[in-house]
């Protein structure tokens, strides 16, 4: 008798309480098929280009500094150049720059002008050789970087001054960087040096140059 009434109540549970359960498997699996949309940017972003010399083979440019001429002080400089690059380990440049010599110092310790007006003219013509020793990047801040090379320089040059004319030897280094597809800066530090004889002072002088050059690449 006990079983019969477990029976009728438990049954009739059980019905219910699968009648309960399956709307709500039915609803999860529902939601588990439901698609999903993926949005994708429509704008793509482009990477960036660093300048560089690449199909460019010359270079024209003017340049500004300083040339400390032994005994007669450091004075302004001012040149031109033009540079070839023969491949990307080697160029070759010629260039003239001018400087308006000052005083030396035993003109002061005499009291009057040993060279006239005339003769205080510095000229430099020279024919250069380059050979890149590191190349890399530049950087000016964490968003701007630049293609940059440091190259050794060697060459010969004609050197006017005091009325007379020299020839001499020059060498040195520029640090060359890659400003945009068009333009480069010169950082040059150069060492004329040259044999010079008057006074009855026949001697080999060291003029040091420092200059920063603007080039046009074409």
């Amino acid at each position: 008798m006990l079983t019969q009434i477990k029976n009728v109540f438990i049954a009739p549970l059980l019905g219910l309480s699968y009648l309960l359960v399956l709307p709500a498997h039915a609803d999860v699996q529902t939601d588990d098929k439901q698609s999903v949309t993926i949005i994708k940017p429509s704008k793509k972003m482009t990477k960036a280009k660093s300048a560089a010399i690449d199909t460019e083979s010359f270079e024209l440019g003017i340049y500004l500094g300083s040339i400390s001429i032994e005994d007669f002080g450091t004075n302004q400089l001012s040149g031109i150049s033009f540079v070839y690059h023969i491949n990307p380990k080697f160029i070759a440049s010629v260039s003239y720059a001018t400087s308006d010599i000052s005083k030396a110092t035993f003109e002061d310790v005499i009291g009057s002008d040993f060279l006239s007006k005339d003769d205080r003219k510095f000229d430099i013509t020279q024919i250069q050789a380059g050979y890149r020793l590191f190349h890399g990047r530049s950087f000016l801040n964490a968003r701007h970087k630049y293609n940059s090379q440091l190259y050794l320089t060697a060459g010969v040059e004609d050197i006017k001054f005091a009325g007379e004319s020299h020839t001499g030897l020059v060498i040195g280094s520029t640090y060359k960087v890659v400003a945009t597809d068009w333009l480069t800066l010169d950082l040059n530090l150069r060492d004329h040096l040259f044999e010079r004889d008057f006074l009855s002072d026949k001697k080999l002088t060291n003029n040091l140059e420092f200059s920063i050059g603007l080039n046009a690449l074409f």
